[in-house]
């Protein structure tokens, strides 16, 4: 082939030349692109839908964390008895005959104690006369507030003593009034008296002379006393106690005693010098009597049937009721403590006079059927 050789013929030629290399450009690209895109097609995106489920892991049952344990409660050891203090001689001193007009206070060596002035027990419209006058009661007075049982560190109440059970709640004072009481009978030779629960041992006295609880009585008799806070079940009691002043109050563990109740009562007044004894609201006997002479006056107090014994002569009677309570006039009867009692006498003729050394007299058949009508722990008022 021969290529013209014309200008017309060049420029054909020419434009044939670059149409020819665009065409031959083109369908190399082409090519090019369609390799990419088969290239991207066949590649797999990684997901995890093709992985294995995972395998779970394994479950053990919840370990329990262990309880934890209570405080034991204090041990109850045992008291050790204090040995009993040498007792200093006893006297019941009341001797007269129809002549004289002396001596009806008896002592021992056990002192007794009244009632607070405030708890006049008797039924009548006159009980609690002059109450005012008895001695209130030196010692702490322990409240009704409920304790939970102390651990030591505590202060508000002292913690206990070996061998004092738990305190616990502290009963609340028996109601004011009535004839009903409940008392407390030793069952051990020598109780242990507190100045509170779980607090410090306690030691009645009079005038300084130290009076230990001992059982039996130098009588011979139980040793009984009278109750104003606690019932069965209480660990604790508040009793009366045989002491100067009139109306002195100790707790005792009543483990120490055995529960029992009286709903007796025995009035003295000293106005009209008559003896009255009530069951409730009725009247079980009245009958006149001697009183204390104004230098030696009855008290006027609250208090309990301590013991009941025959008279130790005739100037007493047939029997003699200690009554737990001491003469506030005189310091000391026949070399020992001057206790009252309710007692006969060998010289009737002087029933309603002011004439005792303090004692309350009455006839030898009344006494007789007074103590018929109480028991150890009746309660017992001197009112005027």
């Amino acid at each position: 082939m021969s290529i013209g050789a014309s200008r017309a013929d060049r420029l054909g030629f020419t434009v044939f030349i670059v149409l020819a290399a665009l065409l031959a450009a083109l369908i190399v690209t082409n090519l090019g692109s369609n390799d990419s895109a088969e290239s991207a097609e066949t590649t797999e995106v990684a997901t995890f839908a093709g992985l294995p489920e995972p395998t779970p892991l394994p479950t053990t049952a919840p370990v329990l964390a262990p309880e934890s344990t209570p405080a034991p409660a204090p041990l109850d050891l045992p008291t050790a008895t204090p040995s009993p203090a040498i007792e200093p001689a006893t006297s019941t001193a009341d001797e007269s005959d129809d002549s004289d007009d002396s001596a009806e206070t008896t002592s021992t060596l056990a002192a007794s104690s009244a009632e607070q002035s405030g708890d006049s027990g008797t039924p009548s419209s006159t009980a609690g006369q002059g109450e005012g006058s008895a001695v209130p009661n030196p010692q702490p007075q322990a409240t009704a507030t409920a304790v939970p049982n102390p651990q030591p560190q505590a202060t508000s109440v002292p913690n206990p003593q070996p061998g004092t059970p738990p305190i616990g709640n502290i009963p609340a004072d028996a109601p004011a009034g009535g004839t009903f009481t409940r008392t407390l009978t030793a069952i051990v030779s020598q109780p242990t008296l507190y100045n509170q629960p779980g607090g410090s041992p306690f030691m009645p006295t009079f005038n300084g002379q130290s009076l230990p609880p001992v059982n039996p009585t130098v009588f011979g008799n139980p040793l009984v006393y009278r109750v104003l806070a606690g019932e069965p079940g209480d660990a604790w009691a508040k009793v009366y106690v045989p002491a100067r002043p009139n109306g002195t109050v100790a707790w005792v563990q009543t483990s120490q005693f055995n529960w029992g109740s009286s709903n007796r009562l025995i009035q003295i007044n000293v106005s009209n010098n008559t003896v009255t004894i009530y069951e409730g609201s009725n009247v079980l006997l009245t009958t006149t009597a001697v009183t204390g002479k104004s230098s030696s006056r009855t008290p006027l107090a609250n208090g309990w049937v301590e013991e009941i014994m025959p008279g130790p002569s005739g100037a007493y009677g047939p029997l003699l009721i200690s009554l737990g309570i001491f003469s506030d006039d005189l310091n000391s009867f026949g070399g020992s403590v001057p206790k009252i009692a309710l007692h006969g006498t060998n010289n009737p003729s002087l029933m309603g006079q002011y004439a005792s050394n303090g004692c309350i007299r009455v006839r030898n058949e009344i006494i007789t059927q007074i103590a018929g009508l109480v028991q150890p722990g009746s309660k017992v008022v001197i009112t005027a």
